[in-house]
């Protein structure tokens, strides 16, 4: 994936009433986490960010670069998320802020007693499938592309954080073990994107995937190659990266279709085919429904 799901937006403060023009801050507190809009709206360099706890962030609007300890600078754009430990600082450039294009970013940030609950939580009654592998953070994927379902549970948490509903507490409490779980599993996937397996059985099965998706894919070939049963297989598949295998299948093949439709000198019906799809009609149909647009549509848009 080259680009990840963004975030709805929300609506900017007025900058009429802010306290200052860099990383204004707006805060909205519950129970177990708290929820930050920032917002910058001058170019700045070497704003430094620190927290308690785990801090979970998303881009709205605009562009930041982020400097992690000793790593290398990097863009920080919507569509991606950062994950932070305790205790580790971040600085912060805005290298394209003003007042016609601020920076807006959510930030959640959970105490970790509040974390290491929920996980344990999970590990004691969801226990991973997998023989020696439990519910837990990856911090050295730190950023990764937001997909689908990352994004809507991130919108979900940050609409109940925002809204005046006397159970919010409650239902917050209940969507931050389902963001935990989405975040585990889309570092799972994002470690698959970057060529390192997450699971060295899985690993061989996105391999296999990714060089035959022009040809039919049997799930009896993928169990042969993870060396599992099929209802295991399909269990632990999607419990690690939060698709089953056919939905992955589905988006690999999508992925592809964009790179082809690149191509100007490709017809669409040539993209289907080449793509693994045996239908025009449904290779569009699921085009637009996980794209947003027509193939044709997408077209224009990279072909300009």
């Amino acid at each position: 994936m080259k680009n990840g799901y963004p975030l709805q937006t929300i609506n900017l403060s007025d900058t009429r009433e802010l306290d200052s023009l860099v990383e204004h801050r707006r805060v909205f507190n519950l129970n177990h986490c708290e929820l930050n809009i920032f917002e910058t709206y001058r170019q700045c360099s070497d704003v430094v960010l620190s927290y308690n706890g785990l801090v979970i962030t998303s881009m709205l609007r605009g562009k930041k670069v982020m400097h992690l300890s000793q790593n290398p600078g990097f863009d920080f754009l919507p569509g991606e998320t950062v994950i932070l430990p305790e205790g580790v600082s971040m600085k912060v450039d805005f290298p394209e802020a003003d007042q016609k294009h601020p920076v807006q970013c959510a930030t959640i940030a959970l105490d970790w007693d509040v974390v290491t609950s929920m996980l344990n939580f999970l590990n004691d009654y969801y226990p991973r499938k997998d023989e020696g592998t439990e519910w837990k953070l990856n911090f050295s994927q730190y950023h990764f592309y937001n997909n689908r379902e990352l994004a809507n549970v991130m919108n979900k948490l940050i609409s109940i954080s925002m809204e005046d509903d006397i159970a919010k507490d409650a239902l917050a409490d209940l969507t931050l073990k389902s963001l935990l779980i989405r975040v585990i599993q889309t570092q799972n996937m994002a470690l698959l994107e970057d060529g390192l397996a997450a699971n060295n059985r899985f690993g061989s099965v996105i391999e296999y995937i990714r060089e035959n998706l022009a040809e039919k894919i049997g799930i009896e070939v993928l169990c042969q190659k993870a060396c599992m049963s099929k209802s295991s297989f399909f269990r632990s598949f999607k419990e690690t990266f939060g698709l089953s295998p056919l939905e992955f299948i589905i988006r690999e093949r999508i992925s592809l279709a964009k790179r082809l439709l690149a191509n100007p000198a490709t017809t669409v019906t040539e993209v289907c085919y080449q793509a693994g799809f045996n239908n025009l009609h449904y290779f569009s149909r699921l085009f637009k429904m996980l794209e947003g647009v027509t193939p044709s549509s997408y077209r224009q848009t990279v072909c300009l």
